[in-house]
């Protein structure tokens, strides 16, 4: 056998182990990145069932207000159901953000909704909506 046939015969153990050892470093470090993606991809859950749920309360807030003996009733619809946020609790409140726009009646022209979920170990989400007291009906015929 000559020279020319034993270099191209394969790789030396050599150059093996040290493919080897290139190959453990780079999968170490792609390993290492994963729990962390992991992590924000739970988050992102969290953020998404949370937004979820203000956005459908809200919009029943917005439903309930849109007539005017509801509005000035000022109740508020049930909070989203804690065992769909991931164990956020949350609490819905109201208050009159400008307190001389009054109804004759002494009822506000403007509610402001704000529904707040909070959790231990977790970020507190807030939501804020402004609604409107609509306007009163009209009758249309003749009495």
């Amino acid at each position: 056998m000559n020279r020319t046939q034993q270099a191209q015969a394969g790789l030396t153990l050599i150059e093996v182990l040290i493919a080897l050892a290139i190959f453990t470093v780079v999968a170490m470090a792609v390993l290492g990145v994963l729990p962390g993606l992991f992590r924000v991809n739970r988050s992102n859950q969290n953020d998404q069932a949370v937004t979820v749920a203000a956005k459908a309360f809200m919009e029943t807030v917005r439903t309930t207000y849109s007539v005017q003996t509801t509005f000035d009733a000022g109740t508020l619809p049930a909070a989203p159901d804690a065992s769909l946020l991931g164990g956020l609790t949350c609490t819905p409140t109201q208050t009159n953000p400008v307190t001389t726009w009054l109804t004759p009646a002494g009822t506000p022209q403007v509610r402001r909704v704000t529904l707040t979920c909070a959790g231990s170990g977790q970020p507190t989400y807030t939501f804020t909506l402004d609604v409107g007291r609509p306007a009163s009906p009209t009758s249309g015929g003749a009495s």
